[in-house]
């Protein structure tokens, strides 16, 4: 036997049963009256569905006009449908609220033109047709919004800006099944009745009290007649949700009586007389059926959450302030701590454990001790390797020199174990700063501005492509731009491409892919909208000898913030051991600039590592160029780099510093300055094995100006040529251009 999951999972069962429910609901819309007049809601349908949805929902509401004999009455309907269709098909107007409402109210009012053309409406018509061009604009854009939640799975999660758009549908739905009647009993009061009474047991009082006022709505937009039974509905949802806690049929009696009350104030009219035993119908189904699951396992309401930035950054401060707090008087308590020497006096110990006991003491210190002084002064500065001899005419000379022996050992081994607590406290403190500044990081990131809505979409339009996505956030930051971030597993294959075409169409606005990184079991991809201003880069290298490798290593990367970074590093020495420990230098800092960190926190980090690295001493520098693609400000952090060369218009600026490499001490601060640039100006980080010799052939080739790539490997080729092609140091060239914002719409 077929099971249900399966039949459901099926594409071909799905994409029939979509087109079946399509026209059953276009049958059901061509029926509905409101206020005893019909109106086009088959082309606001049709605009807010796929293209072929649209055809059958032209199809459907055909087939109830030619059964009812409608057709000929109002084939004006009929045309606004068709004319969306074609036009979907014709343009391939894309799937989202604002072109469907777009769609939706031009086809409306171009229908309207070609009857008036055809001289088949005129007058007061046309202001009613410029009522239902701007209805339809506005639910087909509400339509297409549900529909948007449904497209992906069950249930659906509901949150408050879906409230309008789930509003409307209600309404239109509630009316047009207040229309399908069997024996005078109206379907839509019925569901109307077991909606209200699930709404309230589920979400009390604010449940019972929307659904009761949507549904009242509902049937008096469907007949009049009945408003004096609809008036009661509110006040019957807001029993039933006072009520929640207590049995079903308690609740159901106290709808009952409500809806009693509406029928006696109609004076037992006929039309509140079959809207009451709807109404009652309607409760035995909320009665005998699981409702409250069924409307579970349909829809989910996500309780409306306050925005939390302002109270994630305040709790980062306050936990960042309370460790830097700690670390403060850790480091004061180090300091008193360790404030004297900890070496013991050997002067004072070898005659308190030796002379003190001596029987010639007084011939050493009571008469005459100026020389005795002199000569334990002289063995206690003695180094431990020299050989030590006793002061002239002691007693005891291998005791003396025995105990100072000792006392110098004994030193030795308490200095070291000083210098190693002395080195851990300070790698300590150095941990806990960077964690300080990791917390202050995130606080700063928490002062974006995330978007429940357009991450609920933007979830939604990749769960409709299948794209293995965890989770998702769309956010803005202070230049407005728009980031989205993906987080999807290690091992699933992101096509960026595609997703970035998704979200473009989606969207309506171009977005790019900034690059996909990996942590642990997960990997994140970022994508944000162009910013003003674009980077172009180019990059040549030549290494000291041709049969290994470079030992300098480049790098572009975004952060996902708006900046592009350029970073050179240039490891100690040259060949593979010097290659491993610039790769090091740059795939940590790319990791920790990515996640969030400051270039400086990166950069103390890092040189943390490096000096724990081996025993061996090794390091190398770090150049980095931040390029903010809102404002082209251009912010250089060099440690122990080379030269930095900055063409801005016609002028040409060399930034250039003596700073320490990462990895020799254990505070590493950089040269740091902020230039402004703009389109067109470009800059060359340059690693130190290029000759200061050549830096006016440099400055005449960006002068020039011209094809970037070529201008790279023309200053790397011209290093190498100079030093008669064997380089006295690697040398690397990393250029770039500031452009215009460059995305593939």
């Amino acid at each position: 036997m077929i099971e249900w999951k399966e039949l459901r999972e099926n594409a071909y069962v799905r994409r029939t049963g979509t087109l079946l429910l399509c026209m059953l609901t276009a049958c059901l819309l061509s029926l509905a009256r409101f206020f005893g007049m019909p109106l086009p809601l088959n082309a606001a349908f049709a605009a807010a569905v796929s293209p072929a949805g649209g055809v059958a929902v032209l199809a459907g509401g055909a087939a109830a006009d030619l059964l009812t004999g409608t057709l000929q009455k109002q084939p004006i309907l009929l045309c606004a449908s068709a004319l969306v269709t074609i036009i979907r098909w014709l343009l391939n107007v894309k799937q989202s609220p604002r072109a469907a409402a777009l769609l939706a109210g031009c086809s409306t009012c171009a229908s309207a033109v070609i009857f008036a053309i055809a001289r088949l409406t005129g007058g007061r018509e046309w202001i009613l047709w410029g009522i239902f061009s701007l209805l339809n604009a506005g639910l087909a854009y509400c339509i297409r919004q549900v529909l948007l939640r449904f497209e992906t799975d069950f249930p659906v999660r509901l949150h408050e800006g879906d409230t309008t758009a789930f509003s409307v549908c209600a309404v239109i739905g509630l009316t047009a099944l207040c229309s399908l009647r069997l024996m005078q009993l109206s379907f839509g009061i019925m569901l109307a009745a077991a909606v209200i009474l699930t709404a309230g047991k589920r979400y009390r009082v604010t449940g019972g009290v929307i659904c009761g006022t949507l549904s009242a709505l509902a049937i008096v937009l469907a007949d009049g007649k009945t408003a004096s039974y609809a008036v009661m509905l509110p006040a019957a949802g807001f029993a039933a949700g006072l009520l929640s806690g207590r049995p079903a049929a308690v609740s159901y009696m106290v709808f009952q009586i409500c809806g009693a009350a509406g029928l006696l104030s109609a004076h037992l009219d006929a039309s509140a007389a079959n809207a009451a035993v709807s109404g009652m119908i309607g409760g035995l189904v909320f009665l005998m059926l699981p409702t409250v699951q069924a409307a579970d396992r349909l829809v989910q309401w996500s309780d409306s959450e306050a925005d939390l930035a302002a109270l994630t950054e305040a709790r980062l401060e306050f936990l960042s302030h309370s460790i830097a707090g700690v670390r403060g008087n850790a480091e004061r308590i180090a300091n008193v701590m360790s404030g004297g020497d900890p070496a013991a006096d050997q002067f004072k110990t070898v005659c308190e454990t030796v002379c003190s006991r001596c029987r010639s003491r007084s011939l050493c210190w009571d008469h005459d001790d100026r020389e005795a002084r002199t000569c334990f002064r002289q063995l206690s500065e003695a180094d431990l390797s020299e050989k030590l001899k006793a002061p002239f005419g002691c007693v005891q000379p291998d005791r003396v020199t025995a105990a100072f022996s000792r006392t110098k050992r004994q030193n030795a081994v308490t200095r070291a174990l000083a210098a190693r607590l002395h080195d851990s406290q300070k790698l300590l403190f150095t941990q806990m700063r960077i964690t300080e500044e990791l917390l202050h990081g995130a606080g700063k990131q928490s002062r974006r501005t995330y978007h429940r809505e357009l991450t609920r979409y933007v979830s939604d339009v990749l769960a409709k492509y299948d794209v293995p996505v965890l989770a998702a956030a769309v956010s803005t930051g202070e230049h407005h731009r728009m980031l989205i971030e993906l987080y999807a597993p290690a091992d699933e294959k992101l096509d960026a491409a595609l997703i970035s075409e998704c979200l473009c169409d989606a969207l309506q606005r171009p977005v790019a892919c900034c690059g996909t990184e990996k942590a642990g079991s997960e990997q994140r991809m970022i994508l944000q909208t162009a910013g003003g201003y674009g980077v172009r880069t180019a990059a040549a290298q030549c290494a000291v000898h041709e049969d290994e490798p470079c030992g300098d290593c480049w790098d572009t990367f975004s952060d996902g913030e708006g900046a592009f970074y350029l970073v050179v590093s240039d490891g100690m020495g040259s060949g593979r051991h010097a290659a491993v420990d610039a790769r090091i230098v740059l795939s940590n800092f790319r990791q920790l600039v990515q996640s969030g960190m400051d270039c400086k926190a990166a950069a103390r980090m890092i040189n943390a590592i490096m000096l724990t690295k081996s025993g061996e001493e090794r390091f190398a520098t770090l150049d980095v160029a931040k390029i903010c693609t809102d404002t082209a400000a251009v912010t250089l952090y060099k440690y122990g780099a080379g030269p930095t060369f900055v063409r801005h218009g016609s002028q040409i600026t060399l930034c250039q510093a003596a700073t320490n490499p990462i990895g020799i001490l254990p505070n590493a601060e950089p040269y740091t300055t902020v230039l402004k640039l703009e389109r067109g100006d470009m800059l060359f980080l340059l690693t130190d094995g290029l000759d200061d010799a050549l830096f006016p052939y440099v400055r005449q080739k960006l002068r020039q100006g011209g094809d970037l790539q070529t201008l790279a490997h023309t200053v790397c080729a011209k290093a190498q040529r100079e030093s008669k092609g064997a380089p006295r140091d690697d040398v690397t060239v990393l250029a770039a251009a500031i452009t215009a914002a460059e995305i593939d719409e």
